[in-house]
């Protein structure tokens, strides 16, 4: 997985936690003076994962006096990347694959996942330690087995409780790798306290072929040794002086966290490691996320992580092409269905036409896997058509 930006060739994504983990303990206040022993503590856990990491070399050359003042901010990667925080969080319920169904049908490059490992070993998407929160279920994860979980209801809360996602169920993560294998797309991995054993996991998803596409919310020095291509991400906080940001680019070459916590300044130092730069887009609240992308691209940075990545995608003009397809349902009743043309996954709540000579017409909503069902009254002939949104592009067909 590699993306270019204006000023540079951005290298393969690889970035840290295990930095994190140091600094997550410590004062958050700003101090950006090299005797903060956060610094030394940073630098000996880059020397210390150094060497377990497989690193292509960095080939841009560093602006040092813009990390003080960048002037005009960099521009960030022409193709904006997107990670869809949980999947598609609004459109269906946390943890499901339907949720990163939807997001990987806008496109997105990661679905950012939740990995939990159950009482018997094996990985769940799932963001709690418990499953009080989203299930109707109770308990630490850990106290249950896989088919415990996986017989969980995953749209027992609102705002799914009742509606047409009830009951869902817990994706198993296996399943996650499949899909994003299956599109051509990458995982987040945001590995979880539950779990134990990150060498199988990393194993796990290079049975998939996903090394190179996904990253990792965790640094455990078993992912490396099971994967040496294994890259994972630094989530930074806000008291790095910006020289230190360059220097943990040796081993980090993905910049995650809030928004807030970068400069432009920052952004170029990331930059000149070979960094790409992809905070969060909701902190601010689910109605800022368009603004926070557009604040975080005019700073340089190379995209986001979003729970909305429907609105992402269009903001950043980059609408995905749409194919309208007939389908039989129960019966003989029929569905008119909106999916993504190249990897044929569905649109929820997108309007589509139905058009009969001059004055018969129909509109209708796709819900579930982005289908409609037609009425029984006959339409055959008429022509069905979606007239395109910033997200995706217009598509027609004929029903028949």
């Amino acid at each position: 997985m590699s993306y270019r930006t204006t000023r540079r060739a951005a290298r393969t994504l690889v970035t840290t936690a295990v930095v994190t983990a140091g600094l997550i303990a410590g004062n958050t206040a700003a101090a950006h003076a090299d005797d903060d022993p956060r610094v030394e503590e940073v630098r000996q856990a880059i020397a210390a994962l150094k060497p377990l990491v497989r690193q292509p070399p960095c080939d841009q050359v560093p602006e040092p006096e813009r990390w003080l003042d960048a002037g005009t901010p960099d521009k960030g990667s022409s193709n904006v990347i997107v990670s869809a925080h949980r999947g598609a969080n609004t459109l269906a319920p946390e943890n499901t694959l339907k949720s990163y169904e939807y997001a990987f049908a806008y496109g997105v490059d990661l679905v950012e996942v939740d990995v939990q490992q159950t009482k018997d070993g094996r990985f769940v998407a799932l963001h709690d330690s418990t499953v009080d929160r989203t299930t109707d279920g109770t308990g630490p994860v850990t106290d249950l087995t896989y088919d415990q979980v996986r017989a969980l209801n995953a749209a027992d809360y609102e705002p799914w409780k009742g509606g047409e996602y009830d009951p869902a169920r817990i994706a198993s993560l296996e399943e996650i790798l499949a899909l994003a294998k299956r599109v051509g797309a990458g995982v987040e991995l945001d590995v979880k306290g539950s779990v134990t054993e990150e060498g199988r996991l990393a194993e796990l998803v290079g049975r998939y072929g996903l090394i190179e596409k996904s990253i990792w919310n965790s640094a455990d020095p078993r992912v490396f040794r099971a994967e040496p291509g294994a890259r994972t991400i630094y989530n930074r906080d806000s008291w790095e002086p910006n020289h230190l940001l360059y220097e943990i680019g040796q081993v980090a070459t993905v910049y995650g966290s809030r928004l807030d916590e970068y400069t432009p300044e920052s952004i170029v130092a990331a930059h000149d490691s070979c960094g790409v730069v992809m905070p969060h887009a909701y902190d601010a609240g689910e109605d800022q996320e368009v603004a926070q992308f557009e604040l975080a691209r005019s700073m340089g940075a190379d995209g986001v992580q979003t729970n909305q990545p429907e609105l992402i995608v269009a903001a950043a003009g980059e609408a995905v092409d749409s194919r309208l397809q007939v389908r039989r349902g129960k019966g003989h009743s029929r569905e008119v269905c909106l999916v993504n043309a190249d990897n044929g996954l569905g649109f929820p709540g997108k309007t589509v036409r139905l058009t009969k000579g001059w004055k018969k017409r129909l509109d209708l909503v796709t819900r579930d896997g982005g289908c409609a069902t037609v009425p029984a009254v006959s339409w055959n002939g008429s022509r069905v058509t979606f007239a395109g949104d910033g997200a995706v592009h217009a598509s027609r067909t004929k029903l028949h």
